[in-house]
């Protein structure tokens, strides 16, 4: 049994478990995370939907009459929609909806929120107003939400400066210089700084009864689509990467390196030889294998973790391909410098490739009935290998006993046929030599001679008896009658 053999093979399955191990980690944490995600879909679409039936609800009753229930509709907008992006990322409920026509409309975990949909100076003299009821609102850390939109101009305005302002006119919906004006009293004249404002997800428009079932449903396109971008961002992180490939190659180096060093030391121990006996020229050898080792193993394990990821090859069957590869092309080396002939490299060919398929087949096996990352694909190669091996010796026995007794009976016929053989010659000489005789007689000169030697000539090859003219007679009646 070729323990060598055994011991290669586990090796170079070991690098090719542990490649296959690598990928099939960002596999499953790609699964993971997408069906995490589908929950987190479903949680961030029930948040729009229950902010969707408090905004139905709110219609029906028309809280706050024709000119408050969108401040209403907006503060249970802001929350669901506030929820359901936490939700979509995998986060709990970050806001709550107070309800209580109170300083606080909103509290997003410590911070206290008042929201201020009023369409004259953007919304900014309700904060005044709000801010006159509640004077402590901002030194306990609360925030004024305005309409986005809002919040934009708002924000816009007070960082220009008044030689830009003095070139604004009004034109639609666009600010005006006495818009900057109000703006910058605003802030100059309230203890409100631009950080005390934060904008709304909404608009002003969005939040109108006539406008919130679209803006809602516009929303939650918007959140299906960063549902998607999460997806799409999980499946480039858990993609193939040429540094995990780097790795792969650099560990399968490892191994095989230091598996063919113990190998080669090894192999030139015995019992009464030890490591100190091993000369200058074995250890240059043993250098030698072990930096091939090195470089097959890298080979090896780049090849597999190309395979493995770029090409939905086991990587069991990676590693044996890689492995075929390598004795294909060193028997193809030996047959061009001559040194094995066209059969022997046919031979070895195909021994090299079952050996491996031998080899992948059992891994693989292994790794089947034993779910264990590496250990299962080890223990089914070191079982399969070893099974394996003792088949052949087993066949080899089998097949010199087959050789041997196929040989002596190759021997024993040779013989008989050999007796058959002179046997036949020699008859075929006496029979030769009678014929040349008869021949002889029938063309003699004598014509006596000639007659009767052409009549046992005739006898002598066969002629029937009736048809030979034996004598005088006989030709008078063949010729006369």
């Amino acid at each position: 049994m070729d323990k060598e053999r055994i011991v290669s093979s586990t090796q170079e399955q070991a690098s090719s478990a542990w490649v296959g191990w690598l990928n099939q980690i960002r596999l499953n944490e790609l699964f993971e995370k997408l069906s995490t995600q589908n929950g987190n879909l479903a949680e961030a679409m029930a948040s729009m939907d229950d902010a969707m039936k408090s905004i139905n609800n709110l219609i029906i009753t028309n809280r706050g009459g024709g000119r408050g229930i969108h401040g209403f509709i907006a503060e249970v907008a802001e929350t669901g929609l506030e929820n359901a992006k936490s939700h979509l990322h995998g986060g709990p409920d970050v806001c709550e909806w107070i309800n209580d026509n109170g300083a606080v409309d909103l509290r997003r975990g410590n911070t206290p929120i008042q929201m201020k949909f009023v369409q004259s100076e953007y919304s900014l003299k309700a904060v005044s107003t709000h801010l006159k009821l509640y004077s402590d609102f901002i030194s306990k850390n609360g925030v004024y939400q305005i309409p986005k939109d809002y919040y934009d101009t708002v924000k816009r305005l007070y960082g220009m400066s008044q030689q830009e302002a003095s070139r604004l006119t009004r034109n639609g919906d666009g600010p005006s210089y006495s818009d900057w004006k109000m703006v910058q009293e605003f802030f100059a004249s309230s203890n409100v700084d631009i950080n005390d404002l934060e904008p709304s997800e909404f608009e002003y428009a969005q939040v109108q009864k006539n406008a919130i079932g679209k803006t809602m449903a516009d929303k939650r396109v918007e959140l299906q689509h960063e549902d998607e971008r999460i997806r799409e961002r999980a499946y480039r992180e858990s993609r193939p990467t040429f540094s995990e490939g780097a790795k792969a190659s650099a560990v399968a180096a490892a191994l095989e390196g230091a598996s063919t060093f113990a190998l080669s030391v090894k192999r030139r121990l015995s019992a009464d030889r030890h490591i100190g006996d091993i000369t200058q020229k074995e250890w240059i050898e043993i250098a030698e294998e072990s930096g091939m080792g090195l470089v097959k193993g890298g080979v090896r394990g780049g090849a597999t973790y190309f395979m493995n990821n770029f090409t939905a090859t086991p990587a069991a069957v990676a590693s044996a391909m890689v492995t075929a590869s390598f004795g294909m092309a060193d028997r193809a080396y030996r047959f061009r410098s001559g040194q094995i002939d066209e059969m022997v490299f046919i031979e070895e060919s195909e021994m090299v490739c079952l050996d491996a398929a031998v080899s992948a087949a059992a891994g693989f096996a292994g790794q089947t009935l034993i779910p264990i990352p590496v250990v299962g694909a080890l223990v089914g190669n070191i079982v399969g290998t070893t099974a394996y091996e003792l088949g052949k010796d087993v066949l080899r026995r089998n097949e010199q006993s087959l050789l041997s007794r196929y040989a002596e009976e190759q021997e024993a016929l040779a013989a008989e046929l050999a007796d058959e053989y002179t046997e036949c010659i020699t008859h075929l000489n006496r029979g030769m030599a009678r014929y040349i005789d008869v021949l002889g007689r029938a063309f003699s000169p004598d014509i006596d001679v000639a007659f009767m030697g052409s009549v046992e000539l005739a006898t002598f090859v066969g002629v029937p008896g009736r048809e030979i003219l034996k004598n005088k007679n006989d030709v008078d009646d063949f010729f006369l009658s």
